[in-house]
């Protein structure tokens, strides 16, 4: 970026303030504008709210000869602006050009701009490649998907996260974010339009599950537990560049302790302008996570069989001498053995795991390749479909049962081309599924074929009581002198499933294996990971929480963890604006509470068919 005008400004604190707006395209000398700015961020109601942008706005100094028509634009991220305090960096974003005006009676006026630190955009921006807007495939690391929602902010800052909620199995020295993975098929919503989700929808549906939240922190995005942060005012982060690689420093850490009172007993910052207030917000009673599962629309994403350099995605070549491509690399070309000889496995697939009762569908799509001429030619192709749970194995037969005796799936093809499906019956155990594709035997007749072509081999949900649950439900209640009040029904995408039919399943660092328990740091108890949700939500709103509000005056991070003199308590900033020039931050700070009350918490487990329905205070 090229810098194209900037202003300084000194505060009452004699502190020097500084904005740069910057152009990519802009060739020449910076310019020296007159202005001032205020630092603001998202208003919330909930400290648990998981993304929260930040915004900047700033008055400057216009007339005849500088109206700043020229930072009009109509591509939102076309002027950059990054404001430090101090040299310190408190804000890095883009400006929007609304508010340029030119006054027609006066040769000087004050123009006010915002900007916005790109998290504001998010909501208008599908989850698609940022180069290309291409739909993402298959699976991602947590922290590949919130990097790829942040390259749509066009604000490149560096990562830093922690969020110590680890599931069974791994270290605890290794970053959650970097081994758990989600199907890139669980952002696209299940409308009939194939609807993509935005970037907004897809960072609160990945974050939320553990309790984590996202805003900008001196310059950098920061991922963190507000819960974590009761216990303890420092944190240790993972770092990262703007793409996900891990920096050379492989941790941080960052302490939020801020105490704030009154001048009169010695502190700075300080109350100011006499207008402080405390109110009570009412703790909660009864709390529901619905969690819809979403269906995959299969197990496979190389559906066409597609090599490159003869490896088939998603497949594994047992026989490379009876195995051949097409032309253009799509679909499988098997060689046809006599009738007398001993069929051989050409091709296995990957595993995917499914539960007792869980039903599906085997679909494959073939002919003979290169068509000429033939006289009552007959050709059988054989494949297998094995359950396992590594002690009982289980075939699928033509008829769609579970055999525990070796059995092939068969069809003959003659001139035309088969669509063979069969639709399972349930599942008889918990186990995991791989398809096995032999040669194809010739039956009788003759003729010029010497191939069979393979154009789709693959397992998907089956339109059966897999689609009738929606979901499950986590409810959660009070069982002690509960409050009457109840929170909304909070929706989620993602969690603990046992089967890969469910596009809401999460995986752990090998992609192949599906979470179940969970545990925070430094414990031993383990649990879904949307229970460990609620059981937060339940823990921060376990009492009337205090609400503090008012100015003061100086300058303190928007993310700290306050104390208040006169006050029992930490609280954590829900609203926050920063007036640089006066020195003055006007705001609301909530408790924020990680009781110990899971004792008093009834924890309920159901299904959803469907009706959601807001939980009901028992006591």
């Amino acid at each position: 970026m090229a810098l194209k005008y900037w202003f300084e400004f000194t505060d009452v604190k004699k502190i020097v303030h500084r904005v740069e707006i910057s152009d990519a395209t802009f060739v020449g000398d910076s310019t020296q504008i007159y202005g001032s700015c205020s630092l603001e961020y998202s208003e919330t109601k909930d400290t648990l709210e998981p993304v929260r942008g930040s915004g900047l706005q700033i008055d400057l100094e216009a007339d005849s000869s500088l109206t700043f028509y020229d930072l009009y634009s109509e591509e939102e991220r076309t002027f950059s602006v990054v404001y430090t305090r101090a040299t310190e960096i408190l804000f890095n974003g883009w400006l929007s050009p609304e508010g340029i005006y030119e006054s027609l009676v006066s040769d000087k006026w004050v123009i006010s701009l915002d900007c916005t630190d790109g998290l504001g955009f998010l909501k208008n921006l599908s989850y698609v490649e940022d180069a290309t807007g291409l739909p993402f495939l298959g699976k991602q690391s947590l922290l590949e998907i919130i990097v790829n929602c942040l390259k749509r902010t066009k604000t490149p800052q560096n990562i830093l996260t922690s969020i110590d909620i680890y599931y069974d199995g791994l270290a605890q020295t290794l970053n959650p974010l970097d081994n758990v993975h989600f199907n890139a098929d669980r952002f696209i919503k299940d409308d009939n339009n194939t609807t993509i989700m935005d970037c907004e929808e897809v960072l609160k549906s990945v974050l939320e599950p553990f309790g984590a939240v996202l805003t900008a922190y001196k310059g950098e995005w920061l991922i963190y537990k507000p819960n974590l942060l009761v216990d303890s005012t420092s944190e240790t982060f993972f770092a990262y560049d703007s793409l996900g690689v891990a920096l050379g420093t492989p941790s941080r850490t960052i302490d939020f302790a801020f105490a704030l009172g009154s001048q009169i007993d010695s502190y700075y910052p300080h109350h100011a302008n006499g207008n402080q207030q405390k109110t009570i917000k009412s703790s909660i009673g009864a709390y529901r996570i619905n969690y819809k599962y979403g269906l995959v629309k299969s197990f496979f994403a190389n559906l066409l069989l597609e090599n490159i350099a003869g490896v088939v995605d998603e497949w594994t070549v047992d026989d490379a001498t009876n195995l051949e491509f097409p032309p253009d690399n799509i679909g499988l070309r098997l060689d046809i053995i006599t009738t007398t000889a001993l069929s051989t496995l050409v091709l296995t697939s990957n595993s995917f795991n499914f539960e007792l009762g869980n039903v599906i569908q085997f679909n494959s799509l073939f002919n003979f390749y290169d068509y000429v001429s033939s006289s009552g030619l007959r050709v059988i192709v054989y494949f297998r479909v094995i359950l396992t749970d590594g002690v009982d194995t289980y075939y699928l037969n033509n008829s769609g049962g579970w055999d525990s005796s070796s059995i092939f799936i068969y069809a003959d093809v003659q001139e035309e081309t088969i669509d063979l499906k069969i639709v399972s019956d349930s599942m008889p155990i918990d186990g995991s599924v791989n398809i096995e594709i032999w040669r194809p035997k010739k039956l009788n007749g003759s003729g010029v074929f010497s191939e069979v072509l393979i154009s789709r081999c693959e397992i998907s949900p089956a339109d059966s009581e897999l689609r009738d649950i929606k979901g499950k439900n986590h409810t959660f209640q009070r069982t002690l002198k509960p409050s009457s009040k109840i929170k909304d029904i909070k929706t989620v995408f993602n969690g603990d499933n046992e089967s890969d039919a469910y596009a809401g399943a999460i995986y752990k660092a090998d992609e192949i294996t599906t979470t179940n328990s969970w545990t925070r740091f430094g414990a031993t108890e383990t649990k879904p990971l949307l229970q460990i949700m609620g059981e937060e939500r339940m823990k921060m709103y376990s009492k009337p929480l205090q609400v503090y509000k008012g100015d003061v005056y100086g300058y303190f991070n928007y993310l700290s963890l306050v104390t208040i003199n006169g006050l029992t308590g930490k609280f954590m900033p829900t609203t926050y604006s920063y007036d640089a020039l006066s020195n003055i931050t006007s705001l609301e700070l909530t408790e924020v509470l990680n009781s110990d009350i899971l004792s008093d918490v009834e924890y309920d487990l159901t299904f959803d068919y469907g009706n959601v329905v807001e939980p009901t205070i028992k006591g």
